[in-house]
């Protein structure tokens, strides 16, 4: 957050490469340290300029003043003021630079918290007697990325923090709360939502690099994972059971963690059962083993029904194969929105992953051949690059595992 307070041209960088990317912003010590007041004895949480935090709930507050008395002779007037509260978390827009200040005000809060607030019509504005017109609020609804309508663009009125929303559809009209004049935001006390500066995308250089080999031993199985990429997701792309449970998962996890893990996964060993003989092939070995390209697990252990995820209505489902009458928003499966999908498999690409013809079982074939120095080795190993993605809750619990197999990314050890 202090960077785009000590430099406010760099709201205008756009999110980083491939679909699916926005950038959200965390309040870090800096930040905090800048709003302290009176020698750190009170923290000033007022948010005076954008880009808006995601680390924290926020309050949307509108004071209006009130005046009461001066009725009757001798009475005095006395001024109420009446401050309007609306928790919400605002979310930027995927694909959108932050300075756009383009937002899904999502219900933090409520009978609606989880959902995102929605822009109605010009056509549902109501004039009364040819004097004044309001507009008919649409109820939040559950997100949906096409959506314009749960989209909102905010404007910043003044140096001293007052804001007002305008609709990103040429004919919305925002909700109340955000279309007011001035409205202020604060940020929660007891509320944070988690979030720490570490997750930025994908470690090019350590991914290119790809695990030590020299970290293991043959027959261990293969080497221990290195994250290679980290990333949030706010928790409305992740459908982590159906829309009755929003409350539940936007209280117990408003985003989730991904992250990108590499390693080398053991396929074939064997020891040197011609050691000491004169066999011809005593430097040869024979690989034959089938693999499959790609495993996806719930909970990091839960089987998929059908091995793989299958589609409903824009959503990338992944339903337990335990319960094979599973629905797609039912309890149980795990779905996710296809611009997360769409960013793994751009990751994926990126990383040379090439996907295969349908089959996902392929046979890999190979005869290797040590050739160091006077041909002596006990062990052999071969072993292929998987990479993984894992979703986590906020609170450590595994979502899902989605691993890719790399069968064209294949190397050997020799002991």
């Amino acid at each position: 957050m202090s960077r785009y307070q000590d430099n406010p041209q760099a709201a205008a960088e756009p999110p980083p490469d491939g679909p699916g990317s926005g950038i959200l912003v965390v309040e870090d010590e800096a930040a905090v340290e800048r709003a302290t007041r009176w020698w750190g004895l009170w923290l000033d949480r007022q948010v005076y300029g954008l880009p808006f935090p995601q680390s924290r709930k926020l309050k949307v507050e509108y004071a209006t003043a009130r005046m009461d008395g001066g009725g009757r002779a001798g009475t005095t007037h006395r001024t109420h003021t009446h401050t309007d509260r609306d928790d919400v978390v605002f979310v930027p827009v995927v694909g959108q630079p932050l300075s756009s200040g383009r937002y899904y005000a999502v219900r933090a809060t409520g009978r609606h918290a989880g959902k995102v607030s929605a822009c109605s019509r010009e056509e549902d504005v109501v004039t009364c007697c040819g004097l004044w017109s309001f507009a008919n609020d649409a109820s939040p609804r559950p997100f949906v990325r096409g959506d314009v309508y749960q989209q909102v663009e905010v404007v910043q009125l003044s140096r001293r923090g007052g804001f007002r929303a305008v609709a990103v559809a040429p004919d919305g009209v925002p909700p109340g709360y955000l279309r007011r004049k001035g409205w202020k935001v604060h940020t929660s006390a007891s509320t944070s939502c988690n979030l720490t500066d570490t997750a930025h995308g994908t470690d090019w250089p350590l991914r290119r690099r790809m695990p030590d080999l020299e970290s293991f031993d043959v027959g261990v199985g293969g080497s221990t994972p290195v994250v290679v990429g980290r990333w949030y997701c706010p928790f409305m792309f992740i459908k982590d059971g159906g829309e009755q449970w929003l409350k539940d998962q936007v209280k117990r996890c408003m985003f989730y963690k991904m992250t990108l893990e590499q390693s080398w996964e053991e396929i074939y060993s064997c020891d040197n059962t011609h050691r000491g003989s004169i066999s011809s092939r005593l430097d040869e070995v024979e690989v034959s083993v089938t693999v499959r390209r790609s495993t996806a697990l719930l909970g990091g252990a839960g089987a998929v029904q059908g091995g793989a995820p299958q589609v409903f209505d824009g959503v990338m489902w992944f339903l337990p194969a335990a319960s094979p009458a599973a629905a797609a928003g039912g309890g149980g499966g795990l779905g996710l929105d296809m611009v997360v999908w769409e960013k793994m498999e751009w990751e994926l690409e990126k990383g040379g992953w090439v996907a295969g013809n349908g089959d996902d079982v392929e046979r890999i074939k190979r005869v290797e051949r040590h050739d160091g120095l006077g041909g002596h080795w006990d062990k052999f190993g071969c072993y292929l690059l998987v990479e993984r993605f894992v979703l986590t809750r906020m609170d450590g619990s595994v979502a899902l595992t989605y691993e890719f197999r790399h069968t064209d990314k294949i190397t050997t050890k020799w002991e």
